[in-house]
């Protein structure tokens, strides 16, 4: 099974990515979709946020939603992940909202991993697969999950613009 996902136009031999815990899972983030890991701030809340969403924080003169990925994932609401978190800002890979860069909140700090077309890599089956993931893959006995960007970024949405 090959994990060059990103629509490659040829075969590479190895792509960077960043392993990152949501606090439910580990999610498999292709380098191309950071844009940054800065540390944790205050986020400025908004009223009318769907319940997966934290609030927005300033980064770069700008400010972009911050999410927790899990909740989003669940359908709940935010957790609290106290202050040994990281932040992750995500560049959008997907037209049709407004939100040039969104955040996702991880436990700890995310590591890097090269994946290598060589790799021990192999899918775990698709059936029940959880939402907002494309595919589950076992790397050398670390079960990662890679995100679905475009069902991701349809939630983004449903976040208004008010800042």
């Amino acid at each position: 099974m090959s994990l060059f996902f990103l629509d490659q136009k040829k075969a590479v031999a190895q792509i960077d990515c960043l392993s990152i815990n949501t606090g439910q899972a580990n999610l498999l983030v292709p380098m191309p979709a950071v844009a940054e890991i800065i540390l944790n701030q205050e986020t400025i809340a908004s009223g009318d946020s769907p319940d997966w969403m934290f609030g927005w924080i300033s980064w770069r003169n700008l400010t972009i939603p911050l999410i927790d990925f899990a909740a989003l994932q669940r359908g709940e609401t935010c957790a609290d992940f106290g202050g040994s978190t990281r932040i992750v800002v995500l560049n959008s890979l997907v037209e049709g909202h407004q939100h040039r860069y969104y955040a996702i909140i991880c436990k700890g700090f995310p590591h890097t991993l090269k994946v290598e077309e060589d790799s021990a890599l192999s899918a775990q089956g698709s059936a029940n697969m959880p939402a907002c993931i494309s595919q589950r893959f076992d790397l050398d006995g670390q079960l990662l999950e890679l995100p679905d960007f475009e069902a991701i970024e349809a939630h983004l949405r449903e976040i208004p613009d008010n800042h």
